[in-house]
């Protein structure tokens, strides 16, 4: 393991080897943002909520809008169907654990001359997002044959929220207990956030096993479900399974809580007797989430679970020892002060500076693209895709208000530009830009020009926010966006959203 000497130190002792593998995910790059945590820090959220967690947004009036952009470019490059459909199953969730209802979908991406690629991406989004029916309002479809090998699959999903009723992953205190609900704990999913850190190697069959399983109508239980329980205030805290699925989930509560947790494998409910210990930890099985829960909640909870079919078990407890802690059969498997768990090293990135390749896109006709996509479920959608895919209309009528989405690209270079004409565009149409969420694709950060062209990002999209007067309300980064042929052009994707009263 890469950071072991590290671990050591910071332990005062040799990690055993179920320790390791937890480590081996929280220290990834997907995990643990190595080369950027730094730099996102002079990023503008002045008037964004929550941007700290599971999803950013701005607040109108009673209500929040929630939104995040998120990628599944590795998944995709391998197994476009599920690589897609996961993409758009985790970003809901991201959206549902702070109690706010997904109404809109939106997609960046870019595509080379792989038809299979654009053929499973694109059914992968049409098949989730109409199966558990949210409408796909915004799409942007751009080629370059830089993107054959290593698409970029960028989703950003919108939701609202009664502001007084968001819940957040910081809430939890010593007695409460740890549930988790949603599909058994399998094998699919394995090791996503360290095969997401890496770039793309020649074993696509072995590289299978990191991609989840798409189950959208377990999903558009679980949406009702989870409405159903936090509309009951039974649920204390919430955060989803994404990646690194239980590990993550129970680790962040914990750090953001500044408590512990203690979690007892033999409790999770799991669909594959054959899997493992550390398995069970790092399996990113979709359609999961986690609640931190009063115990005199627990028996209603059940019962709204039992009522659309979905599946439990209490994991664990949050404890006032600030460690995080995994038993099986009253052996303690690993024990970890959760600080060190959670924030691995700094990197001191290589910000040299060496001419890139050619950094020219075009668009595609995505008539056949965004026509396979609904966008019309829900009530809201104000437009049409065939005026403009990209660009779209949302009726917020619990606060008489209209709120545009726009989604587009940008390259390295421009991004300043391209922040400035999108506002300029959404002023044309007669809205007030509020927002962006964003993904920043880029390829290997250890090798230059990346992370030149990365810091210089960053700083341009500080620079247009502030002279926009909108902030970042939340966004991810992508790196390692390359393969062993090609490397993508680095390509930071955006949704900004604009606000309109009737």
């Amino acid at each position: 393991m890469k950071y072991k000497n590290y671990i050591t130190k910071k332990l005062h002792r040799e990690p055993n080897d179920f320790e390791l593998h937890l480590f081996s995910a929280t220290y990834s790059e997907h995990c643990g943002y190595l080369h950027s945590k730094t730099l996102l820090k002079e990023l503008p959220r002045q008037n964004a909520i929550f941007y700290d967690e599971n999803a950013g947004g701005i607040k109108i009036g009673n209500h929040a809008i929630l939104f995040k952009m998120e990628s599944h470019n590795h998944p995709c490059a391998v197994e476009p169907f599920n690589g897609a459909a996961t993409g758009i199953g985790g970003i809901v969730r991201d959206v549902l654990a702070m109690n706010a209802r997904p109404i809109a979908l939106c997609n960046s991406l870019k595509f080379g001359d792989n038809k299979r690629i654009i053929e499973g991406v694109v059914e992968g989004i049409s098949n989730y997002g109409n199966s558990i029916g949210v409408p796909t309002i915004s799409t942007e479809v751009l080629y370059n044959k830089a993107f054959t090998d290593n698409p970029l699959v960028n989703v950003t999903c919108i939701g609202i929220a009664k502001y007084k009723d968001i819940l957040t992953s910081n809430k939890a205190k010593p007695g409460l207990k740890l549930l988790l609900a949603g599909s058994p704990t399998m094998k699919d999913g394995m090791g996503g956030a360290s095969f997401a850190s890496k770039k793309l190697g020649n074993k696509k069959n072995e590289d299978k096993l990191s991609i989840q399983i798409a189950n959208p109508f377990m999903k558009k239980k679980l949406i009702e479900a989870c409405l159903e329980i936090f509309n009951k205030k039974l649920v204390v805290s919430c955060q989803d399974c994404g990646a690194a699925g239980i590990l993550s989930s129970t680790s962040e509560i914990a750090f953001k809580s500044n408590v512990g947790v203690l979690i007892d494998l033999d409790k999770i409910h799991i669909g594959d007797k054959s899997i493992k210990g550390f398995e069970i930890m790092l399996s990113e099985t979709q359609e999961r989430m986690l609640f931190v829960v009063e115990q005199n909640s627990i028996n209603k909870i059940i019962s709204i679970l039992k009522k659309y079919e979905l599946d439990y078990s209490v994991i664990g407890d949050v404890i006032e020892q600030k460690n995080y802690i995994v038993q099986s059969k009253n052996t303690i498997l690993a024990n970890i002060p959760t600080d060190i768990l959670v924030t691995p090293p700094d990197i001191q990135p290589d910000f040299t500076y060496k001419k890139n390749h050619d950094d020219e896109v075009t668009s595609i006709n995505n008539k056949s693209i965004y026509e396979r996509y609904d966008h019309t479920v829900g009530t809201r959608t104000k437009l049409a895709p065939n005026i403009n895919p990209q660009f779209n209309v949302l009726k917020i009528w619990e606060e008489n208000c209209d709120l545009a989405v726009y989604t587009f690209s940008s390259n390295a270079k421009n991004t300043y530009k391209t922040l400035i004409n999108a506002a300029k565009f959404l002023k044309a149409k007669g809205f007030t830009p509020a927002g962006i969420t964003n993904c920043l694709n880029f390829s290997n950060p250890e090798t230059p020009p990346t992370m030149w062209e990365f810091k210089k990002t960053i700083f341009d999209i500080k620079k247009a926010c502030t002279e926009i007067n909108i902030p970042v309300c939340s966004g991810n980064v992508s790196f390692y966006n390359e393969s062993s042929n090609s490397k993508i052009i680095n390509t930071p994707s955006f949704t900004m959203i604009g606000l309109s009263r009737f």
